[in-house]
């Protein structure tokens, strides 16, 4: 472990887990099981000085397993090597130790209990400004669509509040609509509330937020990131997101959303960890409450107001089934319908420039290897073109 500049990186030498901890969230995607096999498997100083070999060494059967899965470890050297060679885990904690920010590690008994249940998706680390709340203290989860009508907006800040003035923290995402309305809800009750990032806490998405992130904090509440500060919030994160939103809440509540939004990714988490979801019933026709309301009839509680969230967290609170998502669901199209390998690389590229393939290695956290499988694709499809300066989107995408 290389030696430490700032006051936060060098308390971690008392707590190396904060160091490695650190270090692993400036070289993976959120939720790679390769990275919690290997640290579990070989401890967090063998695992490093795994990762930083010349070349991938040999592991013990019950981590490598059968010949698939130890080609599988190779290919997560592959892709973490580019971001190894380059992260500097005291300068990041430096950043936060900037902002009046700490890391959190499933070590510690501030840990958000609820993480665990993500298994080998459970974060490394938690990059937090302001509090993180109780572990004693209930939580729901409000989400929905960026692009709310009215009624959706009224309904979720008024829900956040009337939850927060009974002492439930309000989580969400920070973004536009039914999440910032939230936010906004609970501190109109005078509540503390909890918004999850999806890129890091130095780089806070949106910018027009900015007023209300800082709202937040002086209120007691919390910016929770599991990305390093200066990282930006790339679109596959917000994906990788959604499921630390779900878990860290007793519930999910889906305020407003069309059949494709991101809120039925949550509500699906939230349904696979065994958690209760809500949802508030729309206008019929009407695309924007199509998701919501498909919920509903499929299982979901319909959820009036306050009372009824509580009644949904409370012991008698219900199980879901799979049959909450057997409404059908809008077929993907255009970027939403590529492989998931070539949705990241293309995501990765610059919107107006060309890019090299080392920076996109980078950027998407995947091998050499899988990049330039995932940019043939793209190319062959007409998604990208190549040039000497590497590769761009084309035109019309």
């Amino acid at each position: 472990m290389p030696e430490h500049t700032s006051p936060l990186a060098r308390k971690s030498l008392q707590h190396p887990t904060w160091w490695y901890a650190a270090w692993w969230s400036a070289i993976i995607e959120p939720g790679d099981a390769h990275a919690a096999a290997l640290r579990h498997g070989l401890g967090d100083d063998d695992a490093y000085r795994w990762v930083m070999a010349d070349q991938p060494g040999p592991l013990p059967d019950d981590i490598a397993g059968d010949q698939l899965r130890r080609a599988s470890w190779h290919q997560a050297w592959e892709r973490w090597r580019p971001r190894a060679l380059q992260a500097a885990p005291d300068e990041d904690l430096g950043v936060l130790e900037g902002l009046g920010g700490y890391l959190l590690t499933p070590d510690m008994p501030e840990w958000p209990a609820g993480l665990k249940r993500l298994g080998a998706e459970e974060p490394v680390a938690l990059w937090v400004l302001g509090r993180s709340p109780s572990n004693s203290q209930p939580s729901v989860a409000i989400v929905g669509a960026r692009a709310s009508t009215h009624y959706g907006t009224r309904i979720a800040s008024d829900l956040a509040c009337d939850l927060g003035q009974e002492g439930i923290t309000v989580v969400s995402g920070g973004a536009y609509g039914i999440d910032i309305a939230a936010h906004c809800g609970a501190l109109a009750g005078q509540a503390p509330t909890v918004a999850i990032m999806a890129g890091g806490v130095a780089e806070l998405y949106p910018k027009a937020h900015e007023q209300i992130f800082g709202r937040i904090l002086a209120a007691g509440g919390g910016i929770i990131s599991e990305s390093p500060p200066n990282w930006r919030p790339a679109k596959w994160r917000f994906l990788a997101r959604n499921r630390i939103i779900a878990a860290f809440s007793d519930a999910t509540i889906v305020v407003e959303a069309g059949r494709r939004s991101g809120a039925l990714a949550t509500a699906r988490r939230a349904m696979e960890l065994g958690l209760p979801v809500g949802a508030i019933p729309g206008p019929v026709g009407v695309e924007m409450a199509a998701g919501s309301n498909d919920l509903i009839r499929n299982g979901a509680t319909l959820i009036r107001h306050a009372q009824d969230v509580r009644e949904l967290i409370g012991p008698l609170a219900p199980t879901l089934s799979e049959d909450l998502f057997g409404a059908p669901i809008a077929k993907d199209e255009g970027v939403s319908a590529l492989p998931p390998t070539q949705r990241r690389v293309w995501e990765a590229l610059p919107k107006r420039s060309a890019a090299p393939l080392e920076r996109l290695t980078r950027a998407s956290g995947l091998s050499e290897r899988e990049v330039l499988a995932a940019l043939a694709g793209l190319e062959l499809t007409g998604w990208v073109s190549s040039s000497a300066s590497g590769w761009s989107r084309a035109t019309g995408h």
